[in-house]
């Protein structure tokens, strides 16, 4: 009695512990994984709209471009009469593929009154937009006479053109297209959510101007009004969205709205006055995060359940044989004990297991982040050790100009680690551009020599260049990525090569039936000290080094070898290795390369005689826009080094008051950062070119700014810039570009450890 008395208890006892379990679940699952999930879903949709809103901006960006095309063809059009104008509309839209783009010439007078290229007239009575005669204007209304709604572009003319309308005479003052919205749908879809978006296109007020397709999730006029009714979720509000909207240009929530769950993005256009909205119901948002949550959900329920069950059965069942028989109760309720244990065990192993699945894909990426540790402290305590001997021994210049020589060498391996973690970023995330251009192939193989030379001289190495039966000197091809796959390859072969070694770098024109294309081989080859096996299986993958005495001696992220298989495979090319240890290794490539013009001077002849014409800097006066003191400070030096004068200003607006105050002969060029506060570099520079000032069109402006990218140096030479120059700034890259310039030239540049990135308009 006193036995059953205690298997009840401990049945009990497991219920109630079973229970316990199951409202630890459930507590935990509402509290901190439904905020994890909440976050999940939040960030992908931000993924999956990040690149919808970009496409849209740059399709509104080139309907500008088209606008400015069209005005100054109309400049040069000498029409007389507003007939005449519709007929030269007319024929501008019969010549260009407008019909079939569903886009409308437009113009405009000065009483408001609109004309097309089909001779359609009209008036615009309750737009505001014309009141202070803006230089751009831009748009949505409700065409009266096809009844669709049509995204307006237009410029200011520079100068108002005079026509005779009847009896009567009229003045253009606006010239550009209508585009309709229907033809922007395709950038408004997300496949990601078949299709069971909506997306609004709002004015400042919230006020609907377009809805990209027929699924209406939002009833009435104004989104802002029904959006602050909305039910948020996760201690959010449309406050809080609105003004993270304000602060960063685009936000991301998540409320109920009639009982429907759904996730929102704003987005604020910067080139037209308009929001928009990304609605999207929340069944749709991650649903396969969803869904592996609520099965772990489940299957933890039902094994919790079924464990329970067995242990409650085992010891019912003991109980009953217990009365029976008491000692092969005993021997049955041990095999009892032992399959629970064994099932404990099981689950046990189960959820390790899961638990290792969870946590592989950070492991090559945590052993990534423990060498960078070591990579980035080994560069930084020398730069940081050094300034403290630069301190103790300032009277000795021979010692301090020692001293500067292995900071600047520390900095620029710092910098080159920095630019491989860059890279392989953009890689895998996809936003990798390339910029094409015609180059000279023997050009080429000598600036990978006068680039590697030195280093080459340092460890008493022989560099052997060959170069066989190139029968087409000039391709067309992005000789930036090229160089950076071909400089990683050589900067390894130096790095694994012992002093005195041998590399050797083949450049060969091999047999193509392609009148169009030329193949390429090339070989990187040395006699160092190679590689396993096993390690050749893996050198192009991601954050992988070779470990062993030697190696570990040598600096490096792991990360050139996958950024230069990636690069490859991306251009379309091929790259294999062998090595063996102790014997070295031989790199590879094949590279179809488009056949360019043949040019009877390359530009790296013509590099090398501007390099002799002396220190163009001299006597020079810029006018710099940089909001850093301790930038601005090193900036200032080194062009009084060089001889220079320059400015300093600590924002974009302050730079154009100055120029705009200046007489010219005050300021010879414009250094220009990006990132500045009140008003930034793009803005400026926009500025600088619209103002009336006699040089605003003239005077070079050069981007000087950490913004590395391809996209921040298209944005740079879109807002009217010259060049770009990414920071740390080099003296000699900016002499090199200021030349460039002078002599109307164009160039490039690329980036690695000790280079700085230069484009050049």
């Amino acid at each position: 009695m006193q036995k059953a008395t205690s298997y009840r208890k401990l049945i009990l006892g497991c219920c109630m512990a079973g229970i316990a379990m199951l409202l630890a679940f459930f507590f935990l699952y509402h509290t901190y994984i439904r905020d994890i999930i909440y976050e999940e879903r939040l960030n992908q949709m931000e993924e999956i709209t990040r690149q919808m809103f970009q496409n849209l901006e740059d399709v509104i960006d080139s309907h500008w471009n088209r606008v400015t095309e069209e005005c100054n063809y109309l400049r040069d059009a000498n029409v007389q009469t507003t007939d005449e104008l519709c007929k030269y509309m007319k024929k501008k839209y019969e010549l260009s593929a407008y019909a079939r783009q569903r886009i409308t010439l437009m113009a405009v007078d000065s009483e408001g009154g609109y004309y097309t290229e089909s001779g359609n007239r009209g008036l615009f009575r309750e737009l505001d937009y014309f009141e202070e005669s803006p230089e751009k204007i831009s748009f949505v209304f409700d065409s009266m006479t096809d009844n669709q709604s049509k995204m307006v572009f237009l410029n200011r003319l520079p100068e108002t053109i005079h026509l005779q309308n009847g009896e009567k005479k009229t003045s253009i003052l606006y010239f550009g297209i209508a585009q309709d919205m229907e033809q922007l749908n395709p950038y408004f879809n997300c496949e990601a959510y078949n299709g069971n978006n909506s997306v609004y296109v709002l004015d400042d007020n919230g006020s609907k101007l377009f809805n990209s397709n027929q699924v209406e999730l939002i009833k009435g006029h104004n989104v802002f009004s029904v959006l602050q009714k909305m039910k948020y979720l996760h201690n959010s509000s449309f406050d809080k969205t609105k003004a993270e909207l304000e602060e960063k240009g685009c936000s991301y929530s998540n409320a109920v709205l009639d009982g429907t769950e759904y996730f929102y993005g704003l987005k604020r256009m910067e080139n037209a006055e308009w929001t928009l909205i990304f609605l999207v119901p929340a069944e749709y948002v991650a649903t396969n995060t969803l869904k592996l949550v609520n099965f772990v959900m489940v299957f933890i329920v039902i094994f919790t359940v079924i464990v329970a069950v067995c242990v409650m059965l085992g010891i019912s069942f003991v109980m009953y044989r217990n009365q029976q028989e008491a000692i092969r109760v005993e021997r049955e309720n041990n095999a009892k004990l032992e399959t629970v244990n064994t099932k404990l065990r099981q689950a046990k192993q189960a959820a390790e297991d899961a638990f290792q699945v969870a946590q592989e894909a950070n492991r090559s990426k945590s052993s990534f982040l423990a060498n960078m540790s070591h990579d980035i402290r080994t560069p930084m305590n020398a730069i940081i050790g050094i300034t403290s001997l630069i301190r103790h021994d300032a009277g000795d210049k021979g010692k301090v100009i020692e001293y500067a020589d292995k900071i600047d060498t520390s900095s620029q391996h710092l910098l080159g680690i920095i630019n491989e973690v860059l890279d392989m970023s953009k890689i895998e995330a996809g936003k990798t551009v390339f910029k094409y251009s015609d180059f000279s192939i023997p050009d080429f193989i000598q600036e990978l020599d006068t680039i590697f030379r030195s280093q080459i001289s340092e460890k008493k190495q022989t560099l052997t260049i060959t170069k066989e039966n190139i029968r087409h000197e000039w391709v067309n091809g992005d000789q930036v990525h090229l160089m950076q796959i071909f400089s990683n390859l050589l900067s390894n072969a130096i790095k694994y090569t012992q002093e005195g070694g041998e590399i050797h770098l083949l450049a060969e024109e091999c047999e193509s039936n392609s009148s169009v294309y030329a193949k390429y081989r090339f070989l990187v080859c040395d006699n160092g000290m190679g590689m396993s096996a096993d390690f050749k299986d893996r050198i192009f993958d991601a954050f992988t080094r070779a470990e062993n005495s030697l190696t570990n001696k040598i600096q490096g992220t792991g990360l050139g070898m996958a950024i230069t298989k990636n690069l490859v495979d991306l251009m379309g090319g091929t790259i294999d290795v062998e090595s063996e240890p102790g014997q070295g290794s031989c790199f590879e490539v094949f590279m179809d390369l488009k056949i360019a013009e043949e040019r009877s001077a390359s530009p790296a002849s013509q590099a090398e005689t501007e390099e002799q014409d002396g220190n163009i800097l001299k006597g020079m006066r810029f006018l710099c826009a940089e909001d850093n003191e301790l930038n601005a400070e090193i900036l200032t030096e080194l062009l009084k080094i060089e001889g220079a004068e320059c400015t300093i200003c600590e924002n974009g607006k302050r730079v154009l008051e100055t120029f705009e105050q200046s007489v010219p002969g005050d300021y010879d060029m414009i250094l220009m950062d990006v990132q500045m506060p009140v008003m930034n570099g793009y803005e400026a520079t926009k500025a600088i070119r619209r103002s009336s000032h006699e040089l605003a069109k003239a005077i070079p402006i050069i981007a000087m700014t950490a913004n590395a990218f391809s996209e921040d140096i298209q944005h740079s030479l879109a807002a009217g810039m010259n060049a770009h120059i990414s920071k740390p700034v080099d003296m000699k890259t900016l002499e090199k570009t200021i030349r460039s310039i002078k002599s109307g030239g164009g160039g490039g540049g690329y980036r690695n450890a000790g280079h700085c990135s230069v484009t050049i308009k």
